[in-house]
């Protein structure tokens, strides 16, 4: 995720002189709160997932446990809810049309590898019970049932 905020955000900049630039004005420092607020949001869904089955960031068994509170009450994907909302601010800070364009791009690629990818494999892993949190938790806005 890291080169989705860093790597990715450089070579769309390559972009930048055939692009034209935006301007939004002082409105482009709500990206850096965007951003932070985004990171720490992520951050803080990946300790919650962790912490508390190994008590290491990564645990590097598989033998995880079916996490369902916190932010993943209201939402099933609340790490990647943060890293587009990084990727959005950064978009704004950087007030460029090509990292709108990434930012876009990064998110749908998100989207659909949780859509084919992840969630697939959970039913697999934790079957009738991660069926019934996908029918009462959406998978990106509190508000918005799936």
């Amino acid at each position: 995720m890291l080169g989705a905020l860093i790597a990715g955000p450089w070579v769309a900049m390559q972009f930048s002189g055939i692009l034209p630039p935006l301007d939004i004005g002082a409105m482009r420092y709500l990206g850096i709160v965007c951003m932070a607020a985004g990171l720490i949001f992520a951050v803080y869904c990946t300790l919650l997932l962790f912490l508390p089955i190994s008590g290491k960031p990564i645990p590097y068994d598989s033998h995880h446990k079916f996490v369902a509170t916190g932010p993943y009450r209201y939402v099933r994907n609340p790490f990647l809810l943060g890293i587009a909302v990084a990727l959005i601010g950064e978009a704004i800070f950087i007030s460029e049309i090509a990292m709108f364009a990434y930012a876009v791009v990064m998110i749908l690629c998100m989207h659909f590898w949780v859509v084919f990818c992840e969630e697939p494999a959970l039913v697999d892993r934790y079957g009738d019970k991660y069926l019934s949190y996908m029918k009462k938790v959406p998978r990106w806005f509190p508000l918005l049932k799936s």
